[in-house]
């Protein structure tokens, strides 16, 4: 039988400074890693895509490390981009300039390009096994096989063999 409380449950009062923390559980987690709900907002609502950039290490600029990502479309962001979402998260509020932090350079490009790239990758990760599965099953392109050492020879085609399996993870005991 449950007992009826004998004090009404305590309320949380609002903090008297008004202020609020920008970076929670920061301890637990890279401090460049944007929290999840920022970064779709601002690919649902801006079309854009988020990139950590170097911009300098050890003090010393790295601009060929830059521009190897402004020539694929990215482009630094500024506090005053996306509505002022990212307003004083890594820099003083209200300050003017790219967002930097830790020698690292926050970057854009719309979201388009980023799929774009994504599909070149996935194009040439697909050729490169593919190339190899050529490779393993036919014999094709294999540096110094010489004639006589085809794959489809007779006395080859009994031993040629190529598996792939997919196997499910292991269960993890939840005791």
């Amino acid at each position: 039988m449950a007992r009826t409380p004998i004090r009404q449950a305590a309320q949380k009062a609002a903090p008297a400074h008004g202020r609020s923390r920008l970076r929670k559980n920061a301890s637990q987690r890279s401090i460049l890693d944007l929290p999840q709900d920022i970064v779709k907002r601002i690919k649902d609502e801006y079309s854009s895509d988020l990139q950590w950039v170097t911009y300098e290490v050890l003090g010393k600029s790295e601009p060929a490390m830059r521009q190897d990502f402004e020539i694929n479309g990215w482009q630094a962001v500024t506090q005053d981009m996306f509505g002022g979402l990212l307003d004083g998260m890594y820099m003083k509020r209200g300050e003017k300039g790219e967002i930097i932090y830790g020698g690292m350079v926050l970057m854009e490009r719309p979201y388009e390009l980023t799929e774009e790239s994504r599909a070149e990758e996935a194009a040439a990760r697909n050729a490169a096994l593919r190339a190899q599965e050529n490779m393993i099953k036919g014999g094709l392109g294999i540096p110094g096989l010489s004639a006589g050492f085809e794959s489809d020879h007779p006395t080859a085609v009994s031993k040629n063999v190529f598996k792939r399996s997919v196997e499910r993870p292991s269960e993890i005991p939840t005791e």
